[in-house]
């Protein structure tokens, strides 16, 4: 644990984070449809706090990986995250030791289609994939969901298209590659939404927007889905813990982030927006504790786990 200080003081070169006002997040009336939603978790188990976010503390971390499952009305199902295929394994080989390292082996990791089936669905019903960005920890199940209309930002689509290898950037340019069929890209033309910049309504009903909250990668997205109960804000990697937008801080490895300022201005306003909005519940994609909140995905006739 003598490193812990020197990777602390590595860190504290990241840009500060500046908070704004409680005006910037004010809440903007507008009508959605409710959804229902569960989590499907592929891996989950205890890290220290300090694997995830800057803060010199060893309390336990919930780390987790897990894809959203939203049941639409009219549009059928939906993947939010769509995390780890049946290549797991393979994926793993590709990424590489130091990837194994922080990620550890195939063991313990279950592919997307495993646990759906476990619950009770179906990879062909999947009518929609969308990703919060393109790492390959977040898209590596696509080419396993068939029928998937698979949507990413054309920014996102754009910072991809020039990676060949089997890992450039934290991206597998062959999970892209297999839904390639299926993938459309569509830009943020929306109007600004509850103070993010600009919006793209998946549906043209409020039951799923995308705001942009770039840093982590040029495309990076959030979702708000409007639940039964409440409204979910889905931010991906913007910070791995729920931690890191409370205190507000970076990663402690903030290696895998594209551009770290523009990073600050999304992690201080996902501050702002957690404070003054106790009517969204902001999930980041590897808070374990965080996804919990969310049904357990189940089949039919059990209940459901929280």
């Amino acid at each position: 644990m003598r490193s812990m200080p020197l990777l602390l003081a590595l860190c504290a070169c990241a840009p500060a984070i500046v908070v704004p006002p409680r005006t910037a997040v004010e809440r903007t009336e507008r009508s959605a449809r409710e959804v229902e939603l569960c989590v499907l978790f592929q891996e989950r188990f205890t890290r220290p706090r300090y694997n995830g976010v800057a803060e010199l503390s060893f309390e336990p971390w919930d780390f987790a990986i897990a894809s959203v499952a939203v049941k639409h009305p009219s549009a059928g199902l939906v993947i939010i995250d769509p995390a780890f295929g049946r290549s797991i394994g393979r994926d793993l080989e590709l990424a590489g030791p130091m990837v194994m390292l922080l990620m550890g082996t195939e063991r313990g990791k279950q592919p997307l289609v495993d646990v759906m089936d476990d619950a009770g669905l179906s990879a062909s019903d999947v009518q929609y994939a969308l990703a919060t960005h393109t790492h390959w920890d977040h898209i590596g199940a696509l080419g396993d969901l068939p029928n998937a209309k698979v949507l990413l930002p054309r920014s996102e689509l754009t910072w991809n298209s020039p990676f060949h290898g089997s890992f450039d950037h934290g991206v597998m340019t062959h999970h892209l590659k297999r839904a390639k069929q299926n993938l459309w890209a569509f830009d943020f033309n929306g109007p600004p939404i509850d103070g993010f910049a600009a919006s793209f309504d998946v549906f043209g009903d409020g039951s799923i927007v995308a705001v942009p909250i770039p840093g982590h990668t040029p495309g990076s997205t959030a979702f708000l889905v409007r639940g039964n109960e409440r409204t979910y804000l889905f931010t991906g990697d913007a910070t791995w813990t729920s931690r890191g937008i409370e205190l507000p801080a970076h990663k402690l490895l903030t290696a895998v982030d594209f551009d770290l300022p523009t990073l600050a201005d999304t992690i201080g306003r996902l501050k702002a927006f957690n404070d003054n909005r106790p009517d969204v519940k902001i999930i980041p994609a590897h808070d374990g504790a965080a996804l919990a909140s969310l049904p357990q995905c189940q089949q039919q006739g059990k209940p459901g786990q929280r």
